[in-house]
């Protein structure tokens, strides 16, 4: 006998045999018994999108049940009588699952669906979001609780249409704004993903509407060797592409001979190296410098991987916080490719020195316990390092200018590491090595004509982020000189020659050179004033708050 066909489950099961059914989607086989539970279970656990129950925690009757205990009805329908009392009764048929794949029609609009669609698209790159999210059974079913009549876009769908159409978007907007900007940098990286793939990434900074902009302009795969001549060639057709070669006033990169190469040789353009790089090699360089501290850091990845790969260790030092009353905290591995780490790492080990000592006692095969020695040269080089972590993450801004920080950061770290007393010899010869390692590294930055100008034209800073005076005077006169430039060329196409009350035409013949000379005189004397009073006008206004953007000014 064929099943019935009433209940809707079938539109997704088919009938091979009289005691076999298949399921259309996945092809799987499934015994028939004269029931559709075990179906529905399927469809349930395996095809969320396909079904979704109308009311929740009540299951519905297969029709192919019988009713359970049998009821009669008098004249009125109001009195209902159980002829079988010993039974339950049957509980009341619910609306029966709601199967979408079946729904007629979409009744959306256009304009809800386009809707949605674009709300999609921002949760995958607002969050980053991978693409196979539209393919997962759990985000499937939460979306059709949200709108059952929406259907979410293929995995093709958001490569091929979605995404590229929204990103066509976004490139006529960011192309318009670009064409209103005078001047922007960029900043660039080669780095290599996981699958050893080589990619180039730029990234644009400009100010637009007092707001400042660092928009991802590509990032393209690297085919060639990595040559200053390829590099120059894949940067150039990134820009061309944008229309802002020309308005490149510097292009920040690492310090790798090969892109600078390409910056200043091919591509004629101003190279910044990234600050916090700079600073990292320069501790580095002093870290490695110092055996004591090596072996130092050596313990204590030693003792922070055993805490790792414990249970028993770590959840012992958890027990011991809590029954010392201390915030628990877990121990902090260090990374071989981010030095911070390292620092992050100490500075753990002593905000849990006494439950982590204490823990080391109950365990059978411990690591070398830390000496004495070690913590006190643990306490004493903390201070030098942490300095370091925290003008990086200064440094690492994406939603305010950094440039202009540079030199005043510098001179403070110098002022702080100078003012630190040390009293180990491990201490002492990280302090001399990181003072002396700075000032090489990044001393040259405040006679670095971008940078000091920056400094300078910051209301944050003026003058007063100079660590010497000269500096900031020289770069004074550098800036007056531009300005003087600009108002002379801005005054010239208003400049009129000088009216002569003369009798006859042949005398101004006889007055030409003079007054040339007159108008070029007054000119220089015009523009060179005017730019000296705009320059004491900003220096006598009051300073910015360190914290508040410049852009405020």
């Amino acid at each position: 006998m064929a099943p019935s066909k009433r209940s809707i489950v079938w539109e997704h099961f088919k009938k091979t045999s009289d005691k076999c059914v298949i399921c259309q989607i996945c092809k799987r086989e499934f015994k028939y018994h004269g029931n559709t539970i075990n179906l529905k279970e399927h469809l349930k656990r395996i095809h969320p999108a396909h079904i979704t129950p109308v009311l929740n925690n009540e299951e519905e009757l297969d029709l192919n049940l019988s009713a359970g205990p049998s009821t009669s009805f008098s004249n009125n329908s109001n009195n209902i009588q159980q002829t079988e009392p010993s039974f339950p009764s049957a509980p009341k048929r619910c609306r029966q699952l709601k199967l979408y794949g079946s729904t007629e029609g979409n009744n959306l609009t256009n304009e809800v669906k386009n809707s949605i669609d674009e709300s999609l698209i921002k949760m995958i790159v607002t969050d980053y979001q991978p693409l196979s999210l539209v393919e997962n059974s759990g985000f499937l079913e939460y979306s059709k609780k949200l709108q059952p009549l929406y259907k979410v876009p293929s995995r093709k769908t958001l490569t091929t249409k979605l995404l590229l159409n929204e990103y066509n978007k976004i490139v006529t907007i960011l192309k318009k704004m670009l064409e209103n900007v005078a001047s922007l940098s960029i900043t660039t990286d080669i780095w290599t993903s996981n699958n050893n793939i080589a990619y180039l990434t730029v990234t644009c900074h400009f100010i637009f509407d007092d707001r400042l902009y660092s928009p991802v302009l590509a990032t393209r795969e690297m085919h060639e060797s990595h040559t200053g001549v390829n590099i120059a060639n894949l940067l150039s057709d990134i820009l061309n592409e944008w229309g802002i070669k020309a308005k490149i006033v510097t292009i920040v990169s690492d310090n790798g001979s090969n892109i600078k190469n390409a910056i200043n040789v091919h591509l004629s353009k101003h190279h910044h190296p990234y600050v916090a790089h700079t600073l990292n090699l320069s501790i580095n360089e002093a870290i490695m410098s110092n055996k004591d501290l090596l072996d130092v850091l050596k313990k204590c990845r030693t003792l922070v991987g055993h805490f790792k790969h414990s249970v028993f260790a770590s959840e012992k030092l958890k027990e011991l916080q809590t029954q010392m009353g201390l915030p628990v905290l877990k121990v902090i591995q260090d990374v071989s490719t981010r030095w911070n780490s390292s620092v992050h790492m100490l500075d753990r080990l002593v905000q849990i020195k006494a439950p982590l000592s204490a823990a080391m006692t109950f365990l059978l095969r411990a690591p070398d316990l830390l000496t004495a020695l070690d913590w006190e040269l643990i306490t004493d080089c903390l201070p030098i390092l942490k300095p370091f972590d925290v003008m990086t993450v200064e440094l690492s801004g994406e939603i305010y200018p950094t440039l202009s920080s540079v030199i005043p950061l510098v001179r403070g770290l110098q002022h702080t590491l100078k003012s630190i007393i040390t009293n180990t010899t491990a201490g002492n010869a990280l302090q001399k090595i990181v003072i002396e390692v700075i000032v090489r590294r990044l001393g040259i930055l405040e006679r670095d004509k971008i940078v000091a100008k920056s400094t300078f034209l910051d209301p944050r800073f003026k003058k007063a982020g100079f660590g010497l005076i000269e500096n900031a005077n020289n770069t004074e006169k550098l800036l007056m000189e531009e300005l003087s430039y600009i108002l002379d060329n801005k005054h010239q196409e208003d400049t009129c020659s000088v009216p002569i009350n003369s009798i006859n035409v042949e005398s101004n013949v006889l007055w030409k050179q003079f007054d040339t000379k007159v108008s070029q005189i007054r000119s220089t004397l015009s523009t060179g004033i005017t730019a000296s009073l705009i320059i004491r006008q900003y220096l006598e206004m009051p300073y910015l708050n360190r914290k508040q953007s410049p852009l405020e000014f």
